[in-house]
């Protein structure tokens, strides 16, 4: 299979460990018509590599495995390690620019510990965007009611598993949105543009 995006993120990234093992398996890899599909495979591999996983790189491959789907599923226009004007200490992941209701997607493969850090994220970016959309989206099976139950009002607004196909609808609510690069009054501060092509 063919990736979309690491060919247009930066030679440093690209260079990375992550995109490295991301590369090699997603070489063996079928294409796949569900997300969902594609999630599963990608860290089934991962998972049983020879070597065994590489945890240093854990992070960095399941956010290059989301990007992915994001951008097989038309989505041409994305931010990853986006830094965003007026949202302090916070580094989204996967960041679509629309005027008013711009998108997040924070990618956690262990939601049980890491979920109020994406909650703090959404949570300041709803205070420069009130009308923002975050995404949690993670791998662990978590039941939803234990994290949605602490989560604060005007945080996340939606926490998904990459592996089951309620995946799928999430991808697909997520493109039925036009985005674009963030010119010429750009509130990004830092991270990388990745134009993929395709739809909008």
């Amino acid at each position: 299979m063919e990736s979309l995006i690491l060919p247009k993120l930066p030679p440093n990234t690209q260079a990375g460990k992550g995109a490295s093992v991301y590369r090699k398996l997603l070489e063996r890899t079928a294409e796949y018509s569900k997300a969902h599909q594609f999630v599963q495979s990608m860290m089934t591999a991962y998972e049983g590599l020879p070597e065994g996983p590489d945890r240093s790189v854990h992070g960095r491959f399941f956010e290059l495995v989301i990007g992915e789907t994001l951008a097989q599923q038309g989505i041409s226009c994305l931010y990853h390690q986006a830094e965003i004007r007026h949202v302090p200490l916070a580094i989204f992941d996967w960041f679509l620019y629309h005027e008013t209701e711009p998108v997040t997607v924070s990618c956690k493969t262990k939601a049980r510990e890491r979920w109020k850090q994406a909650a703090y994220e959404a949570m300041m970016l709803k205070r420069a965007y009130p009308q923002a959309v975050n995404y949690l989206v993670t791998i662990e099976e978590v039941g939803n009611t234990e994290i949605k139950q602490k989560l604060a009002p005007q945080t996340i607004d939606h926490y998904v598993i990459a592996s089951s196909p309620e995946y799928d609808d999430v991808i697909d609510e997520i493109a039925s949105k036009a985005y674009h690069e963030a010119i010429p009054a750009s509130p990004i501060i830092k991270g990388h543009f990745l134009d993929v092509g395709g739809k909008q």
